[in-house]
């Protein structure tokens, strides 16, 4: 049955549906969303909720779950739907979402079709109104983003794990299970498994505009027959047919799949008897500890998948199971002389492909152009030079936007604010401390702020969401590979470490998706090292603004050795192997610049709402102890290590301190207390050596609380007195070569 039968829609597609009345049981509805990495799940559900959920265009971003609300009209969900068929995808340019567009007219009797962008346009900003804010009209939709998963009969990697987790504690009222139409064998190994759950099912078709371009055609009816659920073509990333997918897994959900016949796979060969049998023995005994289905309970006790081991194990009366289960693990591996792991990973796959035969036209043996530049990007002679040349050209690209803005920004305060400031808060302000606190935290304190934030760091985030999006980061991951293996890591580490580059706090949570707890650990060091996007202000803000671009490319190299000295030693330190790399490149995709600049602004915003009120605040607090005299009660006990080893002024130690809070205030402090020019405050040699400890001493207040959190407070004590050592030592030894060499 396909899903025009399942919804009651004729085969012709300019027939009208008559449907019957259905009564809504629930006006709440939870939609979990289900799909391998880089297939578009992320993308999807920012399209339906609008939340901040970064959409990345490598594994691992969605470790966390992820959730939003959206709301539907019932007229939406009890309303006929037309459902595409192969012929609508011919030109999908303009004509991919003219099912979507079709509504009833007043009479309900026939079907207007609004064609083109510019009509479709303004159907979708009525639905997202309505569906947005109209609640009390419409069913309520729980939209639930699940972390990016390979399989989940028997997962070994934590975000696999996460989603069977919440599958079987959390079962929602319907998965909608995004695939790839570019490969389909490798997505439909889960589908299979999605199918085995007692949950409606819907499977959403992603990236067909894609398939089209390879050269690849899906027959949506008959892959419907062979799944038996429904199949509904999307374009995610531009939007294309998600209202009709939201609409056909709410009324899927609202009749608990009730329509739905899902053709489950049956194992060849002599395995499907000796599965039922053990499915048999274990409803006999009662035995389903984790709430899942028997079929894959059976699954993970062939394939000894702990968690589902162990419950068994923990029962009293469980010794005739576990025979019962070997039993049947040694008569399939005698079989087929092979590991029962790989026996039926072998006859999933086998299904797949068959399906995959019976619904596909094309091989995709048409190769895109990106592909070509993709071959080039990641060849192994020319790919490293690329990548190098990429990321020196983008910190030069930064260091150029950040001094034009910076000089702009800078002129256009001294010339105009602060004057217009200073005339207003002594003319209009009685109070001589009230006139301190606002000249010190909302006008020193803003300019500080504008002075890092705008030019640097917004324009780091928009060059990282353009790597993101294109697919880049994951090639420089297969192309560091080697390198990160000594330092006892793999290619998939870097990950977390550009991450970082960003903010180093989910550069931390990025490292979950390393498989040994010896590599989290060694990555966890190392990504604290790697300057985010606040220290990457405070190089180019002062050594490179002030004195040479040079001078930030050896601070890079400076921490750069530090990293691989560490790595080194921690590869020597801690035991353990270092595994090889498995990872998925995603294809080159042009970047969209709606979605950069909302990526640049989810990340940026911090700094708006968290950063600014703390250096206003930062900034009168040291305003106040300024003129009253009292900073240096708090920094003569540093003065010996901060002037004497370091040979930075002794206010740069109230810096050091406030910069816990957040990194980026230590530079823009440093502007408060110089009263707007850094220049006048330090020398070149001064602000080099305060470049080097700011970016290696301790992490942020918000990095070693996720540190402790996810490696324990231990760890982080360990880390945190390293990092402080090293960049007190560092510092030193840097200032006395400098001033060895003559540098003021």
């Amino acid at each position: 049955m396909n899903a025009r039968e399942m919804f009651g829609v004729s085969g012709h597609r300019k027939r009208k549906y008559r449907h019957r009345h259905q009564v809504l049981e629930t006006e709440s509805v939870r939609i979990a969303l289900v799909g391998q990495p880089n297939v578009g799940k992320s993308v999807i559900f920012n399209q339906w909720t609008g939340l901040g959920a970064i959409v990345s265009n490598y594994p691992g971003t969605t470790v966390e779950i992820l959730e939003g609300t959206v709301y539907l009209s019932k007229n939406d969900v009890f309303s006929p739907i037309w459902l595409p068929t192969v012929k609508d995808w011919e030109s999908p340019s303009e004509e991919i979402i003219k099912l979507e567009d079709a509504t009833p007219d007043s009479e309900g009797d026939r079907f207007r079709r609004r064609r083109g962008r510019r009509g479709f346009g303004r159907h979708f900003r009525k639905w997202k109104k309505d569906t947005e804010f109209e609640a009390e009209k419409g069913i309520r939709l729980d939209i639930v983003d699940l972390p990016g998963s390979y399989t989940i009969v028997s997962p070994t990697a934590e975000d696999e794990k996460v989603t069977l987790r919440y599958l079987q504690q959390n079962p929602p009222d319907v998965i909608i299970n995004i695939i790839d139409a570019t490969n389909l064998p490798r997505n439909l190994l889960l589908t299979l498994a999605l199918l085995e759950f007692d949950i409606p099912l819907v499977v959403c078709l992603n990236q067909i505009d894609l398939a089209q371009r390879m050269g690849i055609e899906v027959d949506i009816g008959a892959l419907e027959n062979l799944l038996g659920v429904p199949v509904i073509p999307t374009i995610a990333i531009h939007g294309k047919n998600l209202k009709l997918l939201l609409r056909v897994a709410a009324k899927t959900a609202i009749s608990k799949g009730r329509e739905q016949h899902p053709r489950r796979l049956l194992f060849p060969d002599g395995i499907e008897a000796k599965l039922r049998r053990l499915e048999q023995k274990l409803e006999n005994m009662q035995l389903c500890p984790l709430n899942l289905p028997l079929r894959i309970v059976s699954q993970q006790l062939l394939e000894e998948y702990a968690e589902c081991a162990l419950c068994i194990e923990l029962r009293h009366d469980q010794e005739e199971a576990v025979q019962l289960v070997q039993k049947v693990r040694d008569e399939i591996e005698s079989e087929f002389d092979n590991d029962v792991v790989l026996v039926l990973g072998e006859k999933r796959l086998d299904y797949a492909s068959y399906i995959t035969e019976q619904v596909q036209k094309g091989k995709g043996e048409r190769v895109p152009f990106t592909e070509r530049i993709s071959t080039v990007l990641t060849h192994r002679k020319f790919g490293l030079p690329i990548a190098l040349l990429i990321l020196i050209g983008s910190l030069l690209f930064i260091f150029a936007m950040g001094a034009i803005f910076s000089a702009t920004i800078g002129e256009f305060w001294e010339a105009f604010i602060n004057p217009m400031a200073e005339f207003l808060i002594t003319t209009y302000v009685p109070w001589p401390i009230l006139q301190i606190i606002l000249f010190y935290g909302l006008v020193l304190g803003i300019q500080g702020w504008l002075f890092i934030a705008i030019p640097y760091v917004a324009t780091f985030y928009i060059l990282l969401s353009i790597m993101e999006d294109t697919g880049y980061l994951a090639r420089i991951a297969f192309l560091l590979d080697a390198f990160m293996h000594r330092l006892g890591l793999h290619g998939r580490a870097i990950i977390p470490m550009l991450t970082g580059m960003g903010c180093n706090v989910p550069g931390v949570l990025g490292n979950r998706i390393l498989n040994t707890k010896r590599e989290r650990w060694i990555a966890g060091f190392l990504v604290v090292l790697v300057p985010c996007s606040a220290q990457l202000a405070i190089i180019l803000g002062t050594v490179a603004l002030y004195g040479s671009i040079i001078f930030a490319f050896i601070i890079y190299g400076i921490i750069l050795s530090v990293m691989i000295g560490l790595g080194a030693l921690l590869q020597h330190t801690l035991p353990g192997p270092s595994y090889g790399l498995v990872m998925e490149i995603p294809p080159l995709r042009a970047p969209r610049l709606t979605q950069i600049l909302k990526k640049t602004w989810i990340r940026f915003r911090e700094f708006v709402y968290i950063a600014l009120p703390l250096i206003i605040i930062g900034g009168a607090i040291l305003g106040v102890l300024l003129e009253f005299g009292y900073l240096y009660f708090i920094i003569n006990p540093a003065t010996p290590l901060v002037v004497g080893w370091l040979g930075l002024p002794p206010e740069a130690a109230a810096a050091l301190i406030y910069g816990i809070l957040r990194k980026e205030l230590t530079v823009e402090l440093l502007v408060v207390l110089a009263g707007g020019s850094i220049e006048t405050f330090m020398t070149i040699r001064q602000m080099f050596v305060f470049a080097i400890v700011t970016t290696i001493y301790i992490p942020c207040i918000a990095t070693i609380a996720v540190l402790g959190r996810e490696y324990g407070w231990k760890y982080t004590l360990v880390l945190a007195a390293t990092t402080i050592t090293l960049a007190l030592l560092l510092g030193g030894i840097v200032n006395w070569l400098l001033l060895g060499l003559g540098l003021p």
